[in-house]
């Protein structure tokens, strides 16, 4: 019976290596795909335009308000995003702090705009060979931010 169990489990872990990652389109994605992609994963995606009436979506975690810029575009398809997030300060953010920040921390950048408020970046390619799992992985980096960025701005 031992054995039986160990040949299915087996069987199971092997056929988890035939799984195929969900591909994105060779060009990348279009906003509504990335907006479909984030209320998937559980978060608002609100469609907006910049001042260029370029797409951008307006999403949310943990209190913190962020935007996802697409890049790279041909058409209507474009092969890379920027998830960014600014906090409007009282008093402004020394910048010491911002680069003891960069200096420590990858994958998340901070600058200061003109006011002295902290702005947090993150850039992700979703082509060529961009995929689901690729993403999500991307997004969780740039999530799991949140609460240091909260931290540097003086967040509660």
């Amino acid at each position: 019976m031992r054995a039986l169990l160990l040949a299915a489990s087996v069987a199971a872990l092997v056929g988890l290596g035939d799984a195929q990652a969900v591909e994105f389109h060779k060009d990348g994605m279009t906003a509504k795909e990335v907006q479909s992609w984030l209320t998937d994963s559980g978060y608002k995606a609100e469609m907006a335009k910049d001042t260029d009436g370029d797409s951008y979506l307006k999403s949310a975690s943990d209190g913190v308000s962020f935007d996802v810029h697409l890049y790279d575009c041909k058409k209507d398809r474009c092969a890379s995003m920027q998830f960014i997030a600014g906090f409007d300060l009282d008093e402004k953010l020394e910048l010491a702090k911002v680069n003891t920040w960069n200096e420590g921390k990858r994958y998340v950048d901070c600058f200061l705009d003109d006011e002295g408020d902290p702005w947090f970046t993150y850039d992700a390619n979703v082509s060529p060979g961009g995929s689901r799992e690729a993403l999500d992985d991307d997004f969780a980096v740039w999530l799991s931010f949140v609460p240091d960025m909260k931290e540097l701005a003086g967040w509660k």
